[in-house]
């Protein structure tokens, strides 16, 4: 299944079956009304689109998701070579990858439309902007960009990453410091294999 959606707003929402649903591999479920506490309509407030539902990760087990900066494939075909492994904390996707050239784990949220990085690996020597971003747990909120440098996969790159908000504090107690959000497809196509549990980037 291939869709091309509209990322003017830097979230992933395509239509599924005539539902517009956002694509969140940060979220263990796919639900259409709502789950442990996040409603579907103040989801849609907080991101400004209209929203059916939030297609999570029970509806990618086993298959290969591939998202590009304005199309997602499910079933789609895997590259040519290794990819590298992925593994799940709470069943949500994880990589491990490199910030400032110092090794560490990252969470693949693609609801999040900005990439977080904990205070423990954070370099603020350049500030670019402040944008906004949505957390269900803390609705919509301010976020200072600096510039980082990142080793992902096979990629070697600097980009604006974002102080780890309070609503993803948790993640540093279960081994990871940092969030790896849509803004990823900026530059890359990222492909998850979730029958092999490998993940690929491809230069856009």
């Amino acid at each position: 299944m291939k869709q091309v959606y509209d990322y003017s707003s830097g979230h992933i929402v395509a239509d599924f079956n005539g539902k517009q649903m956002l694509v969140d591999t940060g979220a263990t479920s796919t639900f259409y009304d709502e789950y442990q506490g996040v409603r579907i309509h103040d989801l849609s407030r907080m991101i400004g689109r209209p929203l059916d539902g939030v297609l999570g990760m029970d509806s990618f087990k086993g298959k290969v998701l591939s998202l590009g900066r304005n199309v997602i494939h499910l079933n789609a075909e895997v590259p040519d070579r290794h990819g590298t492994p992925l593994e799940f904390i709470s069943g949500i996707p994880c990589v491990d990858i490199r910030i400032n050239e110092v090794p560490c784990r990252a969470v693949i949220k693609t609801g999040s439309k900005a990439s977080y990085v904990s205070d423990a690996f954070i370099s603020r020597d350049k500030y670019t902007r402040t944008i906004y971003d949505t957390h269900p747990g803390i609705g919509n909120f301010k976020v200072r960009l600096f510039v980082n440098y990142f080793s992902v996969c096979d990629k070697n790159y600097f980009t604006d990453v974002g102080e780890l908000p309070g609503g993803f504090e948790l993640l540093s107690s279960v081994g990871a410091d940092a969030v790896i959000g849509a803004d990823l497809l900026n530059r890359f196509d990222m492909i998850m294999d979730f029958s092999e549990n490998r993940m690929h980037l491809v230069s856009a």
